[in-house]
Protein backbone atom coordinates (compact mmCIF):
# COMPACT_ATOMS: atom_id res chain seq x y z
CA UNK A 1 0.00 0.00 0.00
CA UNK A 2 1.27 3.66 -1.19
CA UNK A 3 2.37 5.20 2.15
CA UNK A 4 -0.08 7.99 2.52
CA UNK A 5 1.84 11.75 1.44
CA UNK A 6 2.06 13.68 4.49
CA UNK A 7 1.05 17.31 4.51
CA UNK A 8 3.32 20.31 4.17
CA UNK A 9 2.67 22.19 7.49
CA UNK A 10 6.46 23.96 7.58
CA UNK A 11 6.43 27.87 7.04
CA UNK A 12 8.31 29.42 3.99
CA UNK A 13 10.66 31.06 5.57
CA UNK A 14 11.45 34.72 4.40
CA UNK A 15 13.48 35.39 1.88
CA UNK A 16 17.16 35.07 3.15
CA UNK A 17 18.68 38.42 3.51
CA UNK A 18 21.04 39.41 0.77
CA UNK A 19 23.83 41.48 -0.60
CA UNK A 20 22.33 42.56 -3.43
CA UNK A 21 24.83 45.15 -4.58
CA UNK A 22 27.21 43.18 -6.82
CA UNK A 23 24.46 41.75 -9.10
CA UNK A 24 22.35 44.90 -8.87
CA UNK A 25 25.84 46.11 -10.71
CA UNK A 26 25.57 43.35 -12.94
CA UNK A 27 21.95 43.78 -14.46
CA UNK A 28 20.18 41.22 -12.31
CA UNK A 29 18.14 44.09 -10.56
CA UNK A 30 14.88 43.24 -12.39
CA UNK A 31 15.09 39.80 -11.02
CA UNK A 32 13.65 38.15 -7.91
CA UNK A 33 16.48 35.74 -7.30
CA UNK A 34 14.97 32.54 -6.34
CA UNK A 35 16.39 31.25 -2.72
CA UNK A 36 13.96 28.62 -2.16
CA UNK A 37 13.37 25.10 -3.21
CA UNK A 38 10.46 24.40 -5.12
CA UNK A 39 7.89 21.07 -3.58
CA UNK A 40 4.23 20.71 -4.39
CA UNK A 41 3.60 23.95 -6.20
CA UNK A 42 5.17 26.63 -2.82
CA UNK A 43 8.29 27.83 -2.51
CA UNK A 44 9.94 26.27 0.86
CA UNK A 45 13.05 26.22 2.70
CA UNK A 46 14.68 23.20 4.33
CA UNK A 47 12.79 21.28 7.27
CA UNK A 48 15.83 22.27 9.82
CA UNK A 49 16.85 25.91 7.89
CA UNK A 50 20.06 24.65 6.99
CA UNK A 51 21.07 26.78 4.06
CA UNK A 52 24.21 26.60 1.47
CA UNK A 53 25.99 29.39 0.05
CA UNK A 54 25.95 29.87 -3.52
CA UNK A 55 29.17 31.62 -4.75
CA UNK A 56 30.12 34.09 -8.05
CA UNK A 57 33.13 32.32 -9.39
CA UNK A 58 34.72 35.63 -11.11
CA UNK A 59 35.15 37.15 -7.80
CA UNK A 60 34.74 34.47 -5.17
CA UNK A 61 32.00 36.79 -3.63
CA UNK A 62 28.64 34.84 -2.15
CA UNK A 63 25.66 35.67 -4.80
CA UNK A 64 22.46 34.21 -2.44
CA UNK A 65 21.92 31.18 -0.08
CA UNK A 66 19.51 28.01 -0.97
CA UNK A 67 18.46 25.69 1.31
CA UNK A 68 20.26 22.71 1.88
CA UNK A 69 17.87 19.93 2.11
CA UNK A 70 17.97 16.91 4.31
CA UNK A 71 16.61 13.19 3.81
CA UNK A 72 13.39 13.94 5.12
CA UNK A 73 12.61 16.92 2.69
CA UNK A 74 13.72 14.85 -0.22
CA UNK A 75 10.98 12.26 0.85
CA UNK A 76 8.52 14.61 0.46
CA UNK A 77 9.31 16.02 -2.68
CA UNK A 78 9.17 12.31 -3.93
CA UNK A 79 6.26 11.54 -2.20
CA UNK A 80 4.84 14.97 -3.50
CA UNK A 81 5.83 13.62 -7.52
CA UNK A 82 4.40 10.15 -6.94
CA UNK A 83 0.95 11.24 -6.01
CA UNK A 84 1.16 13.67 -8.27
CA UNK A 85 2.16 10.44 -10.66
CA UNK A 86 -0.60 8.38 -9.28
CA UNK A 87 -3.73 10.27 -9.51
CA UNK A 88 -2.76 11.32 -13.36
CA UNK A 89 -3.28 15.32 -13.02
CA UNK A 90 -0.27 15.15 -15.73
CA UNK A 91 0.11 11.71 -17.36
CA UNK A 92 -3.01 11.78 -17.88
CA UNK A 93 -3.49 14.79 -20.25
CA UNK A 94 -3.17 14.27 -23.96
CA UNK A 95 0.57 14.89 -25.76
CA UNK A 96 -1.44 17.77 -27.11
CA UNK A 97 -1.91 19.56 -23.82
CA UNK A 98 1.64 18.62 -22.42
CA UNK A 99 2.93 20.00 -25.68
CA UNK A 100 1.17 23.40 -25.48
CA UNK A 101 2.65 23.80 -22.03
CA UNK A 102 5.80 23.11 -22.71
CA UNK A 103 5.63 25.15 -25.69
CA UNK A 104 4.08 28.15 -23.20
CA UNK A 105 7.49 27.53 -21.33
CA UNK A 106 9.82 28.00 -24.40
CA UNK A 107 8.54 31.47 -24.60
CA UNK A 108 8.70 32.38 -21.19
CA UNK A 109 12.35 31.61 -21.36
CA UNK A 110 12.41 32.96 -24.62
CA UNK A 111 11.20 36.07 -23.08
CA UNK A 112 13.32 36.16 -20.67
CA UNK A 113 16.75 35.13 -22.36
CA UNK A 114 18.66 37.70 -21.34
CA UNK A 115 18.16 37.65 -17.52
CA UNK A 116 18.36 33.81 -17.87
CA UNK A 117 21.80 34.10 -19.49
CA UNK A 118 23.20 36.66 -16.70
CA UNK A 119 21.66 34.66 -14.31
CA UNK A 120 23.81 31.61 -15.87
CA UNK A 121 27.13 33.34 -16.53
CA UNK A 122 26.68 34.88 -12.56
CA UNK A 123 26.47 31.50 -11.57
CA UNK A 124 29.21 29.07 -13.46
CA UNK A 125 31.55 32.28 -14.78
CA UNK A 126 30.95 30.84 -18.67
CA UNK A 127 31.10 34.44 -20.73
CA UNK A 128 28.11 36.21 -21.46
CA UNK A 129 28.89 35.63 -25.17
CA UNK A 130 27.84 32.43 -24.80
CA UNK A 131 25.28 32.08 -22.32
CA UNK A 132 23.76 34.95 -24.13
CA UNK A 133 24.08 33.52 -27.55
CA UNK A 134 23.97 29.49 -27.32
CA UNK A 135 23.04 28.24 -23.77
CA UNK A 136 19.67 30.44 -23.72
CA UNK A 137 18.58 30.43 -27.79
CA UNK A 138 19.83 26.89 -27.53
CA UNK A 139 17.56 25.56 -24.69
CA UNK A 140 14.49 27.12 -26.15
CA UNK A 141 14.82 25.31 -29.29
CA UNK A 142 15.63 22.07 -26.99
CA UNK A 143 12.07 22.65 -25.39
CA UNK A 144 9.98 23.33 -28.74
CA UNK A 145 11.54 20.23 -30.07
CA UNK A 146 11.02 18.31 -27.21
CA UNK A 147 7.29 19.21 -26.89
CA UNK A 148 6.77 19.01 -31.07
CA UNK A 149 8.27 15.42 -30.78
CA UNK A 150 6.51 14.28 -28.32
CA UNK A 151 3.28 14.35 -29.70
CA UNK A 152 4.64 11.69 -32.32
CA UNK A 153 5.92 8.91 -29.98
CA UNK A 154 5.00 5.72 -31.76
CA UNK A 155 5.44 2.00 -31.27
CA UNK A 156 4.58 -1.29 -33.86
CA UNK A 157 1.65 -0.55 -36.40
CA UNK A 158 -1.31 -2.65 -35.21
CA UNK A 159 -1.09 -6.39 -36.65
CA UNK A 160 -1.75 -10.29 -36.16
CA UNK A 161 1.86 -11.79 -34.80
CA UNK A 162 -0.85 -14.79 -33.71
CA UNK A 163 -3.25 -16.28 -36.03
CA UNK A 164 -6.22 -15.62 -32.94
CA UNK A 165 -5.24 -12.28 -32.30
CA UNK A 166 -3.94 -8.92 -32.76
CA UNK A 167 -1.00 -7.18 -30.96
CA UNK A 168 -0.28 -3.32 -30.70
CA UNK A 169 2.48 -1.91 -28.77
CA UNK A 170 2.07 1.16 -26.01
CA UNK A 171 3.98 3.56 -24.80
CA UNK A 172 3.53 4.98 -21.12
CA UNK A 173 5.48 7.13 -18.90
CA UNK A 174 7.94 5.62 -16.28
CA UNK A 175 6.41 7.43 -13.05
CA UNK A 176 8.79 9.26 -11.05
CA UNK A 177 12.06 10.21 -12.24
CA UNK A 178 14.88 11.74 -10.24
CA UNK A 179 16.83 14.07 -11.88
CA UNK A 180 20.17 15.16 -10.74
CA UNK A 181 22.14 17.50 -13.21
CA UNK A 182 26.09 19.03 -13.29
CA UNK A 183 27.27 22.15 -12.41
CA UNK A 184 28.87 23.30 -16.09
CA UNK A 185 25.35 23.54 -18.11
CA UNK A 186 22.51 23.98 -15.14
CA UNK A 187 19.84 24.74 -17.54
CA UNK A 188 20.51 23.01 -20.48
CA UNK A 189 21.26 19.65 -18.81
CA UNK A 190 18.27 20.78 -16.53
CA UNK A 191 16.24 21.12 -20.43
CA UNK A 192 17.78 17.98 -21.50
CA UNK A 193 16.23 15.86 -19.00
CA UNK A 194 13.28 17.92 -17.49
CA UNK A 195 11.46 18.34 -20.68
CA UNK A 196 11.59 14.85 -22.28
CA UNK A 197 10.59 13.29 -18.92
CA UNK A 198 7.24 16.57 -18.16
CA UNK A 199 6.60 15.73 -22.20
CA UNK A 200 6.27 11.98 -21.55
CA UNK A 201 4.27 12.04 -18.89
CA UNK A 202 6.38 11.73 -15.88
CA UNK A 203 6.70 13.62 -12.64
CA UNK A 204 10.10 15.09 -11.75
CA UNK A 205 11.66 15.68 -8.68
CA UNK A 206 15.31 17.33 -9.59
CA UNK A 207 18.23 18.19 -7.59
CA UNK A 208 20.72 20.99 -9.34
CA UNK A 209 24.29 21.16 -8.61
CA UNK A 210 24.93 22.30 -5.59
CA UNK A 211 28.07 24.89 -6.64
CA UNK A 212 24.57 26.20 -9.09
CA UNK A 213 21.24 25.42 -8.44
CA UNK A 214 20.19 29.09 -9.45
CA UNK A 215 18.51 29.15 -13.21
CA UNK A 216 16.85 26.11 -12.28
CA UNK A 217 15.01 27.47 -9.62
CA UNK A 218 14.02 30.02 -11.63
CA UNK A 219 13.07 28.08 -14.38
CA UNK A 220 10.36 26.17 -11.67
CA UNK A 221 8.73 30.02 -12.24
CA UNK A 222 8.13 29.38 -15.98
CA UNK A 223 6.49 26.04 -15.68
CA UNK A 224 4.62 26.81 -13.03
CA UNK A 225 3.45 30.02 -14.75
CA UNK A 226 2.76 28.04 -17.91
CA UNK A 227 0.46 26.04 -16.09
CA UNK A 228 2.10 22.93 -14.84
CA UNK A 229 -0.14 20.83 -12.56
CA UNK A 230 1.58 21.09 -8.38
CA UNK A 231 3.52 18.20 -7.62
CA UNK A 232 4.42 17.56 -10.95
CA UNK A 233 7.93 19.67 -10.93
CA UNK A 234 9.86 19.90 -7.51
CA UNK A 235 13.28 21.23 -7.37
CA UNK A 236 15.28 19.96 -4.33
CA UNK A 237 18.84 21.63 -3.32
CA UNK A 238 21.37 20.01 -1.44
CA UNK A 239 24.44 17.59 -1.35
CA UNK A 240 24.21 14.51 -3.56
CA UNK A 241 25.09 12.97 -0.24
CA UNK A 242 21.99 13.58 1.06
CA UNK A 243 19.40 14.56 -1.70
CA UNK A 244 20.86 13.06 -5.05
CA UNK A 245 21.47 9.20 -2.76
CA UNK A 246 17.95 9.15 -1.39
CA UNK A 247 16.64 9.91 -4.74
CA UNK A 248 18.64 7.35 -6.19
CA UNK A 249 17.20 4.64 -3.18
CA UNK A 250 14.15 5.57 -3.08
CA UNK A 251 11.32 2.83 -4.23
CA UNK A 252 9.16 5.73 -5.19
CA UNK A 253 11.48 7.06 -7.81
CA UNK A 254 10.98 4.89 -11.17
CA UNK A 255 14.44 6.26 -12.65
CA UNK A 256 16.93 8.21 -12.27
CA UNK A 257 18.30 10.33 -15.12
CA UNK A 258 22.23 11.73 -13.99
CA UNK A 259 24.68 13.98 -15.79
CA UNK A 260 27.81 14.23 -13.98
CA UNK A 261 30.60 12.08 -13.53
CA UNK A 262 31.21 9.13 -14.12
CA UNK A 263 32.32 8.19 -10.72
CA UNK A 264 29.14 9.21 -9.40
CA UNK A 265 27.61 7.49 -11.86
CA UNK A 266 29.00 4.34 -10.64
CA UNK A 267 27.66 5.37 -7.34
CA UNK A 268 24.04 6.04 -8.63
CA UNK A 269 24.03 2.88 -9.93
CA UNK A 270 25.00 0.85 -6.98
CA UNK A 271 22.20 2.71 -5.14
CA UNK A 272 19.81 2.28 -7.52
CA UNK A 273 20.15 -1.44 -8.20
CA UNK A 274 18.36 -2.37 -5.03
CA UNK A 275 15.02 -1.44 -6.43
CA UNK A 276 16.53 -1.97 -10.04
CA UNK A 277 15.63 1.68 -11.24
CA UNK A 278 15.59 2.52 -14.67
CA UNK A 279 18.84 4.82 -15.37
CA UNK A 280 19.51 7.58 -17.87
CA UNK A 281 23.76 8.34 -17.66
CA UNK A 282 25.29 10.91 -19.37
CA UNK A 283 28.96 10.83 -17.75
CA UNK A 284 32.10 11.54 -18.54
CA UNK A 285 34.24 12.33 -22.17
CA UNK A 286 37.79 12.50 -23.16
CA UNK A 287 37.05 13.41 -26.93
CA UNK A 288 40.05 12.60 -29.40
CA UNK A 289 40.45 15.70 -31.40
CA UNK A 290 42.46 14.17 -34.62
CA UNK A 291 44.38 16.35 -37.27
CA UNK A 292 45.55 13.83 -40.27
CA UNK A 293 48.50 15.21 -42.35
CA UNK A 294 45.92 16.40 -45.31
CA UNK A 295 43.30 18.18 -43.03
CA UNK A 296 43.04 22.09 -43.19
CA UNK A 297 45.09 23.29 -40.60
CA UNK A 298 44.34 26.31 -40.11
CA UNK A 299 40.89 25.22 -40.16
CA UNK A 300 41.71 22.77 -37.38
CA UNK A 301 43.81 24.77 -35.24
CA UNK A 302 40.73 27.69 -35.23
CA UNK A 303 38.39 24.53 -34.03
CA UNK A 304 40.93 23.82 -31.42
CA UNK A 305 40.37 26.76 -29.63
CA UNK A 306 36.47 26.03 -29.84
CA UNK A 307 36.32 22.41 -28.57
CA UNK A 308 39.10 23.19 -25.77
CA UNK A 309 37.85 26.64 -24.52
CA UNK A 310 33.62 25.87 -24.87
CA UNK A 311 32.48 26.35 -21.58
CA UNK A 312 35.55 27.72 -20.09
CA UNK A 313 36.82 24.18 -20.81
CA UNK A 314 34.17 22.27 -18.76
CA UNK A 315 32.45 20.29 -20.97
CA UNK A 316 31.84 16.69 -21.26
CA UNK A 317 32.34 16.76 -25.01
CA UNK A 318 35.39 19.51 -25.60
CA UNK A 319 38.28 18.38 -27.28
CA UNK A 320 40.79 17.37 -24.87
CA UNK A 321 43.12 14.84 -26.75
CA UNK A 322 44.71 16.46 -29.93
CA UNK A 323 46.40 13.56 -32.14
CA UNK A 324 48.26 15.46 -34.76
CA UNK A 325 49.76 13.50 -37.26
CA UNK A 326 53.54 14.43 -37.21
CA UNK A 327 54.36 15.83 -40.51
CA UNK A 328 52.25 19.03 -39.33
CA UNK A 329 52.42 19.23 -35.56
CA UNK A 330 55.00 22.33 -35.55
CA UNK A 331 52.35 23.93 -38.17
CA UNK A 332 49.29 23.45 -35.64
CA UNK A 333 51.30 24.18 -32.31
CA UNK A 334 51.91 27.66 -33.44
CA UNK A 335 49.13 28.19 -34.80
CA UNK A 336 47.34 27.16 -31.62
CA UNK A 337 49.27 28.39 -29.08
CA UNK A 338 49.00 31.88 -31.25
CA UNK A 339 45.44 31.90 -31.32
CA UNK A 340 45.43 30.81 -27.22
CA UNK A 341 47.49 33.78 -26.88
CA UNK A 342 44.51 36.28 -28.00
CA UNK A 343 41.68 34.89 -25.87
CA UNK A 344 40.22 37.67 -24.09
CA UNK A 345 40.05 36.28 -19.79
CA UNK A 346 38.10 38.73 -17.94
CA UNK A 347 34.52 39.88 -15.96
CA UNK A 348 32.29 36.55 -17.48
CA UNK A 349 29.42 39.37 -17.54
CA UNK A 350 31.66 41.69 -20.29
CA UNK A 351 30.56 41.32 -23.59
CA UNK A 352 34.21 41.29 -25.04
CA UNK A 353 35.54 38.49 -22.61
CA UNK A 354 35.99 35.15 -24.45
CA UNK A 355 36.81 33.38 -21.20
CA UNK A 356 35.88 33.60 -17.60
CA UNK A 357 36.89 31.30 -14.46
CA UNK A 358 36.98 28.24 -14.07
CA UNK A 359 33.81 27.29 -11.59
CA UNK A 360 35.23 27.08 -8.34
CA UNK A 361 38.69 27.35 -6.32
CA UNK A 362 38.89 23.45 -6.28
CA UNK A 363 38.10 22.64 -9.77
CA UNK A 364 40.94 25.29 -10.48
CA UNK A 365 43.01 23.47 -8.25
CA UNK A 366 42.41 20.04 -9.36
CA UNK A 367 43.10 21.16 -12.84
CA UNK A 368 46.30 22.44 -12.24
CA UNK A 369 47.41 19.33 -10.17
CA UNK A 370 46.89 17.69 -13.73
CA UNK A 371 48.96 20.25 -15.10
CA UNK A 372 51.68 19.30 -12.75
CA UNK A 373 51.48 15.51 -13.03
CA UNK A 374 51.23 15.92 -16.34
CA UNK A 375 54.61 17.52 -16.74
CA UNK A 376 55.97 15.09 -13.91
CA UNK A 377 54.97 12.29 -16.91
CA UNK A 378 57.20 13.55 -19.11
CA UNK A 379 54.61 16.25 -20.67
CA UNK A 380 56.55 19.79 -21.89
CA UNK A 381 54.69 22.91 -20.93
CA UNK A 382 54.08 25.09 -24.26
CA UNK A 383 51.95 27.82 -22.83
CA UNK A 384 49.63 28.81 -20.46
CA UNK A 385 49.01 27.46 -16.99
CA UNK A 386 49.22 30.32 -15.03
CA UNK A 387 47.02 32.24 -12.72
CA UNK A 388 46.18 36.08 -14.91
CA UNK A 389 45.45 38.62 -12.92
CA UNK A 390 41.90 40.35 -14.03
CA UNK A 391 41.05 43.75 -12.79
CA UNK A 392 38.31 44.15 -10.27
CA UNK A 393 38.29 40.05 -10.00
CA UNK A 394 41.76 39.37 -8.23
CA UNK A 395 39.41 36.90 -5.64
CA UNK A 396 38.37 35.00 -8.68
CA UNK A 397 39.35 30.98 -10.12
CA UNK A 398 41.01 31.62 -13.68
CA UNK A 399 43.35 29.95 -15.11
CA UNK A 400 45.52 30.49 -18.28
CA UNK A 401 44.68 27.73 -21.58
CA UNK A 402 47.54 25.57 -21.08
CA UNK A 403 49.12 23.72 -24.15
CA UNK A 404 50.96 20.46 -23.33
CA UNK A 405 52.74 17.93 -25.33
CA UNK A 406 53.43 14.53 -24.75
CA UNK A 407 54.42 11.55 -25.81
CA UNK A 408 53.35 9.47 -23.12
CA UNK A 409 50.32 7.54 -23.87
CA UNK A 410 50.08 6.56 -20.59
CA UNK A 411 49.83 10.05 -18.73
CA UNK A 412 46.80 10.86 -16.69
CA UNK A 413 46.71 14.13 -18.97
CA UNK A 414 46.00 11.90 -21.90
CA UNK A 415 43.72 9.05 -20.18
CA UNK A 416 41.87 11.35 -17.59
CA UNK A 417 39.55 13.42 -17.96
CA UNK A 418 40.73 17.31 -16.35
CA UNK A 419 37.64 19.12 -17.12
CA UNK A 420 38.91 21.79 -17.28
CA UNK A 421 41.06 24.25 -20.50
CA UNK A 422 44.08 21.86 -21.11
CA UNK A 423 45.04 20.98 -24.41
CA UNK A 424 47.34 18.02 -24.57
CA UNK A 425 48.97 17.85 -27.71
CA UNK A 426 50.29 13.72 -28.75
CA UNK A 427 51.81 13.46 -32.34
CA UNK A 428 51.11 10.03 -34.06
CA UNK A 429 52.55 8.71 -37.41
CA UNK A 430 49.55 6.32 -39.10
CA UNK A 431 45.97 5.32 -38.98
CA UNK A 432 45.93 2.44 -37.03
CA UNK A 433 47.93 4.19 -34.31
CA UNK A 434 45.91 7.04 -33.50
CA UNK A 435 42.75 5.26 -33.94
CA UNK A 436 43.98 2.60 -31.62
CA UNK A 437 45.18 4.92 -29.29
CA UNK A 438 41.83 7.56 -29.35
CA UNK A 439 39.62 4.03 -28.46
CA UNK A 440 42.10 3.33 -25.42
CA UNK A 441 40.10 5.20 -23.09
CA UNK A 442 37.84 4.43 -20.56
CA UNK A 443 34.97 6.72 -22.34
CA UNK A 444 33.23 7.10 -25.57
CA UNK A 445 31.12 10.13 -25.73
CA UNK A 446 32.71 11.87 -28.67
CA UNK A 447 35.67 12.70 -30.99
CA UNK A 448 36.14 14.89 -34.09
CA UNK A 449 38.45 13.73 -37.31
CA UNK A 450 40.22 16.35 -39.49
CA UNK A 451 40.81 15.46 -43.28
CA UNK A 452 40.05 16.30 -46.51
CA UNK A 453 39.99 12.61 -47.35
CA UNK A 454 36.54 11.06 -47.66
CA UNK A 455 37.36 7.86 -47.25
CA UNK A 456 39.83 8.20 -44.43
CA UNK A 457 36.90 10.48 -42.49
CA UNK A 458 34.32 7.39 -43.48
CA UNK A 459 36.79 4.62 -42.12
CA UNK A 460 37.58 6.99 -39.22
CA UNK A 461 33.52 7.08 -38.33
CA UNK A 462 33.28 3.72 -38.44
CA UNK A 463 36.32 2.67 -36.18
CA UNK A 464 35.95 5.61 -33.70
CA UNK A 465 33.74 3.92 -30.65
CA UNK A 466 32.33 7.23 -29.46
CA UNK A 467 28.92 8.16 -29.34
CA UNK A 468 29.10 11.03 -31.61
CA UNK A 469 31.29 11.36 -34.40
CA UNK A 470 32.25 14.82 -36.31
CA UNK A 471 34.32 15.32 -39.45
CA UNK A 472 36.29 18.83 -39.51
CA UNK A 473 33.91 20.03 -36.71
CA UNK A 474 33.28 19.82 -32.84
CA UNK A 475 30.64 20.65 -30.28
CA UNK A 476 27.90 21.13 -32.97
CA UNK A 477 25.21 18.88 -30.98
CA UNK A 478 21.80 19.95 -32.99
CA UNK A 479 18.25 19.21 -31.11
CA UNK A 480 17.34 16.38 -33.79
CA UNK A 481 20.39 14.39 -32.90
CA UNK A 482 21.24 12.15 -30.23
CA UNK A 483 23.91 12.78 -27.75
CA UNK A 484 25.16 9.25 -26.27
CA UNK A 485 28.07 7.66 -24.82
CA UNK A 486 29.50 4.55 -25.31
CA UNK A 487 31.51 2.42 -22.69
CA UNK A 488 31.83 4.34 -18.87
CA UNK A 489 30.54 7.61 -20.83
CA UNK A 490 27.51 6.69 -19.59
CA UNK A 491 24.00 4.85 -21.65
CA UNK A 492 20.72 6.40 -23.05
CA UNK A 493 20.61 9.13 -24.96
CA UNK A 494 19.97 13.17 -24.77
CA UNK A 495 18.09 15.29 -27.05
CA UNK A 496 16.20 13.88 -30.14
CA UNK A 497 13.24 11.26 -30.32
CA UNK A 498 15.67 8.83 -29.00
CA UNK A 499 15.90 10.97 -25.60
CA UNK A 500 11.82 10.74 -25.72
CA UNK A 501 11.97 6.68 -25.21
CA UNK A 502 14.35 6.81 -22.38
CA UNK A 503 10.65 7.30 -20.29
CA UNK A 504 8.81 5.36 -21.40
CA UNK A 505 7.75 1.77 -20.47
CA UNK A 506 6.81 -0.18 -23.35
CA UNK A 507 3.73 -2.41 -23.09
CA UNK A 508 2.51 -4.80 -25.44
CA UNK A 509 -1.71 -4.85 -25.50
CA UNK A 510 -3.32 -8.18 -27.02
CA UNK A 511 -6.86 -8.60 -28.42
CA UNK A 512 -8.47 -12.20 -29.00
CA UNK A 513 -10.58 -11.97 -32.41
CA UNK A 514 -12.02 -15.37 -32.09
CA UNK A 515 -14.32 -14.89 -29.36
CA UNK A 516 -14.23 -18.47 -27.97
CA UNK A 517 -13.74 -19.69 -24.69
CA UNK A 518 -11.30 -22.57 -25.77
CA UNK A 519 -8.67 -21.16 -28.53
CA UNK A 520 -6.92 -23.42 -30.47
CA UNK A 521 -4.06 -23.64 -29.26
CA UNK A 522 -4.93 -24.45 -25.46
CA UNK A 523 -4.40 -28.04 -26.04
CA UNK A 524 -0.67 -27.71 -25.60
CA UNK A 525 -1.49 -26.90 -21.67
CA UNK A 526 -4.17 -29.45 -20.84
CA UNK A 527 -6.94 -31.75 -22.86
CA UNK A 528 -6.99 -32.55 -26.20
CA UNK A 529 -6.55 -30.90 -29.89
CA UNK A 530 -9.70 -30.28 -31.12
CA UNK A 531 -10.14 -31.31 -34.92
Amino acid sequence: MQQQVRVNTRVTPEARPRSPKDYYRRGISSFDMQSQMFVDGKWVGSENGAVTKVLDPSTGNVITEVPLATIEDTRFAIDTARMAFDDGRWSRLTPADRSNILLKVADLLERNAAVFARLESLNVGKSIKQSANYDIPYTVDNIRFFAGAARVVEGKAMGEYVADGTSAIRREPIGVVGVITPWNYPLMMAVWRIIPALATGNTVVIKPATLTPLSTLEFAKLLDEAGLPKGVFNVVTGSGRDVGEELARNPKVDMIAFTGSTEVGRRLSELASSTLKKLSLELGGKAPFIVFDDSDIEGAAEASVIGGLVNNGQDCGNSTRYYVHSSVLDKFQKLLIGKLSRVRIGDPLDESTDMGPVVSDTQRQRIEGYIEKGIQEGGKLLSGGARPKVKDHENGYYLEPTVISTENEDSCIVKEEIFGPVFTIVPFSNYKEVIQNSNNVIYGLAASVWTKDITKAMNAVRDLRFGTVWVNEHVAVPSEMPWAGYKQSGHGASLSAYSLEEYTYIKHVYFDLTGKSRKSWYYQIYGNKES
